[in-house]
């Protein structure tokens, strides 16, 4: 979940986030019972330690709740206003990027059509500075709180605005903590009903963006997260110049070559997925559940269904919806399950990924186990 939630839905380049943060805290987890994490990386000096707790502080709580709420699609709180910003003409109170005036970390939809409002937070400092991460409610909201208060959806579409606290233990010292609060709130942006299809929009191209960037569709990822332009944000009178609507014809070019490439995007799962693969050899061997794991290999595809439907239109400028853009018929609850050596994560039908673990001698075991999955 750290892996997926750390890719960008809209970014120029190569990202280390799209692997790195797969594998980078196999060795954090201690084989307590508990989630706490390791000596060694409990000792990591104060910078590396934020960027842990702050991590786990979204991948935790998200996992959680994407199994209690059943979330369907999920997106960058900063994305999801960009994109409806630039549709409405709005301007947002909070649009910073850090601090209390940031937009809430996530916005999801759950599978009955309600949406809900999720700030993050994540601390080692225990479970006192975890509740001040939180914050409090009143006429001066601070923290999560304050941070979460930023959208509000119709009444019959609102589910829960919560502020998430999670304060990481130790082996041998204390337990973790997750921490959920859900305050009233007096928001300052509303959704009026006729603007949900923008919601629906923001939300599916928020979601299919970040699986295509994830397997290996970059340009297309571009196009599907920001059809008017480079940016979220970019207008759709600014489209119609000529200079940028060139760029725009010509990333559309760019990207059906792309989706055309098969040799680059081979097939997984059954053939029905293509995307990428990739082994990453560890630098030494970490224990998951007491079994020496010397190499991860990371699988990520797209419904080949909906690789069909971007081919014929890569940029597509309008509301998505199923007849224009038929992908999002594809899209269903995130779903994280677990095999032994293996975890695969699945979002509907339009996206499935993989990581597996392997020992470096290769055991019979785990051959046996990660033959069956595969199957």
């Amino acid at each position: 979940m750290i892996g997926y939630l750390t890719t960008p839905t809209s970014s120029i380049g190569v990202s280390l986030s799209e692997f790195w943060a797969w594998i980078r805290y196999l060795a954090a987890i201690s084989g307590e019972g508990d989630i706490t994490l390791t000596r060694s990386f409990f000792e990591l000096d104060a910078h590396q330690k934020t960027i842990l707790s702050d991590d786990f502080g979204m991948g935790i709580p998200m996992l959680w709740l994407s199994d209690k709420l059943s979330l369907t699609e999920i997106v960058d709180g900063r994305y999801f206003m960009q994109k409806i910003s630039a549709s409405v003409g709005a301007t947002q109170k909070r649009t910073a990027k850090r601090g209390p005036n940031k937009t809430p970390d996530f916005v999801a939809r759950d599978t009955r059509g309600k949406w809900h409002v999720i700030e993050c937070k994540g601390t080692q400092s225990g479970a006192e500075f975890s509740n001040k991460q939180i914050g409090k409610g009143g006429a001066l909201p601070t923290g999560g709180v304050a941070q979460k208060l930023s959208i509000r959806f119709p009444a019959n579409y609102t589910g829960q605005r919560l502020a998430c606290g999670l304060s990481i233990g130790v082996e041998g010292g204390g337990r973790s903590l997750l921490k959920i609060v859900d305050p009233e709130p007096d928001d300052p942006f509303e959704f009026a009903s006729d603007q949900l299809v923008l919601a629906d929009d923001a939300a599916f191209r928020g979601v299919m963006s970040r699986a295509l960037r994830m397997a290996g569709f970059e340009i297309t990822a571009g196009a599907v997260a920001s059809p008017l332009g480079a940016a979220p944000s970019s207008k759709r009178e600014l489209s119609q110049k000529e200079e940028l609507r060139r760029w725009i014809d010509e990333r559309d070019v760019r990207s059906k070559k792309e989706i055309s490439d098969t040799d680059r995007h081979a097939q997984m799962f059954d053939k029905k997925f293509r995307g990428r693969e990739i082994e990453i050899p560890l630098p030494r061997e970490v224990l998951v559940d007491s079994r020496p794991v010397g190499k991860v290999i990371i699988r990520q595809g797209i419904n080949e269904e909906a690789l069909a439907s971007l081919l014929e239109q890569p940029t597509y400028e309008e509301l998505v919806d199923e007849q224009q853009t038929p992908w999002i018929n594809l899209m269903g609850k995130s779903i994280v399950s677990a095999d032994g050596p293996t975890a695969t994560m699945r979002i509907g039908d339009v996206f499935q990924s993989e990581i597996v673990f392997e020992g470096k001698d290769k055991s019979p075991v785990n051959r046996r186990r990660i033959s069956r999955t595969r199957s």
